[in-house]
C-alpha cells in the first residue's frame, strides 16, 4: 500500500483551491473589459425596460432624458439633476432621485411628514410649464405637494414640516406599492397620500405584475446585471432573440381593475401598519370625450376605489373639478386630458389641505388661509 505522505499545509491547500476561482474571475474581468472597449455602452434603463412605448416616453423632443434604471422599480428619476428642462418641465432632484429641494433623512423628532405617492401627476408634469420665450416661472405655479409644504411651513414656522413626493412619471400602482414596501419604514411619515390613474389603464403586451417582478431574487439579479456591460449585452441579446416573431400586441392593461384597487388598499394598509394615516385620492382625468374609452375606464376604476375605501373606512378624497364630472368647465385646469396644470394643482392642494384639516390629520398644525386663485394667471402667455 502506497504511503500518501503527509497532508498538504492549509495555506497550500487554500492556494490550490483558489486557483480555479481566480482563473474564472480573471476570464470574467477580461470579457467585461473587452465588451466595454468594443461594444456600445448600454444603460440599465435600456435593459430593464423592454416596452418601446415606455422607452419613447423617457425622451422628449430635444432628446433629453431624466431617468435611469432601478433594480426594483425599473426606472426612476436621475439623482442630483439641477434645473434640467425635460418636456417643458424644469426638473431638479435630490440625491435620492426625488423632485424635492433637500435630502430626506431620518424623521426629526417633533416634525410632521407627509409622503405623497404617485405618478406624473404627483411629480408635477409641466408644472410649471416652461415657455422658451418666457423663461421666468411664477413661484406659485407648483405641484400640489410643494404647495402643501410651502403653505404648512409658512403657517407653522416653529415646526419642521415636510411633504415628500414619492412620484415618478410613468409609474403604476404596482410600482408605487413596491416603492412603499421598500422605503416606508425608513421615511416614518405621519400621513401617506396615494394618487394613481392613467398609467394603470395603459395597454401593454403584458401586465406590470408579469413584466416587473419585485421578488428579492429578481431584484438582486437585476442589480447584478446593472453593474456589468457584459451581462447587460447578454440580456439584451437574449431578449432580442426571444422577441423575433413573438411580439405581443398592446392589449393588456398594465394593472387590472381588481389589482388597481387592491394595490391602493394595500398601500393604505402598509401606511397604517407603520403608524401613518392613509388618504386615497381619486384619479384625475379631464373628460370622456377626447380619448374614448379612457374616461369611462378611469371613471369605473375611480368608482370601484371609492366604494372599496368606503367599505374599508379609509379616508378618500375626490376633487370633482378634476374628473370627467367637471367637463367642459374644467378644461382650464388641465395641461391636456391627463395632467392638471398649475391651476389644477393649486385646486388639488387646497382640497387636500382642507381634507386633512377636516379629518384631524394635521397633528395640531395651524392651517393657513390660502387664496384659491393665483393673481398672476391673467399674465400667462398663450400656449
Amino acid at each position: 500500500m502506497n504511503d500518501p505522505g503527509p497532508p498538504l499545509p492549509f495555506h497550500r491547500r487554500s492556494i490550490f483551491l483558489a486557483v480555479p476561482f481566480f482563473a474564472f474571475f480573471t476570464v470574467l474581468a477580461l470579457v467585461e473589459v473587452a465588451v466595454r472597449l468594443t461594444l456600445p455602452h448600454l444603460s440599465s434603463l435600456d435593459v430593464f425596460v423592454a416596452s418601446p412605448r415606455q422607452q419613447a416616453q423617457f425622451v422628449d423632443a430635444a432628446h433629453v432624458r431624466i431617468f435611469e434604471g432601478d433594480p426594483l422599480l425599473f426606472w426612476r428619476l436621475t439623482p442630483d439633476l439641477r434645473g434640467v428642462l425635460w418636456d417643458a418641465t424644469r426638473v431638479s432632484t435630490n440625491a435620492e432621485g426625488l423632485r424635492y429641494d433637500h435630502a430626506v433623512g431620518r424623521k426629526p423628532p417633533g416634525s410632521f411628514r407627509i409622503v405623497c405617492v404617485g405618478d406624473s401627476v404627483t411629480f408635477g408634469y409641466r408644472v410649471p410649464r416652461v415657455y422658451l420665450h418666457r423663461p421666468r416661472e411664477n413661484p406659485e405655479w407648483l405641484p400640489y405637494p410643494m404647495l402643501l409644504e410651502r403653505w404648512l411651513r409658512a403657517a407653522n414656522p416653529a415646526r419642521k414640516v415636510e411633504v415628500i413626493p414619492l412620484a415618478c412619471p410613468g409609474y403604476s400602482t404596482h410600482q408605487g406599492l413596491a416603492w412603499l414596501h421598500r422605503d416606508l419604514g425608513r421615511l416614518q411619515p405621519d400621513v401617506v397620500t396615494v394618487c394613481f390613474g392613467w398609467n394603470d389603464i395603459d395597454l401593454r403586451g403584458a401586465s406590470d405584475a408579469e413584466t416587473m417582478k419585485t421578488g428579492w431574487a429578481r431584484v438582486m439579479a437585476r442589480s447584478l446585471v446593472s453593474r456589468s456591460q457584459a451581462l447587460m449585452h447578454t440580456v439584451a441579446w437574449l431578449r432580442s432573440r426571444r422577441a423575433r416573431g413573438s411580439v405581443r400586441p398592446d392589449t393588456v392593461r398594465r394593472v387590472s381593475p381588481d389589482r388597481f384597487v387592491g394595490n391602493e388598499l394595500e398601500m393604505s394598509r402598509l401606511a397604517r401598519n407603520h403608524g401613518a394615516a392613509a388618504v386615497l385620492i381619486g384619479a384625475v382625468y379631464r373628460d370622456r370625450v377626447a380619448h374614448p374609452p379612457e374616461g369611462d375606464v378611469i371613471g369605473a376604476d375611480r368608482a370601484a376605489l371609492r366604494e372599496a375605501a368606503r367599505e374599508g373606512g379609509i379616508p378618500y378624497l375626490e376633487v370633482k373639478e378634476l374628473t370627467e364630472a367637471g367637463y367642459p368647465g374644467n378644461a382650464r385646469l388641465f395641461e391636456e386630458h391627463i395632467h392638471p396644470d398649475h391651476r389644477g394643482h393649486r385646486l388639488l392642494a387646497l382640497a387636500l389641505l382642507a381634507f386633512l384639516r377636516d379629518h384631524g390629520l394635521l397633528d395640531g398644525l395651524a392651517v393657513p388661509s390660502v387664496e384659491p386663485v393665483v393673481r398672476e394667471d391673467a399674465e400667462e402667455p398663450a400656449s
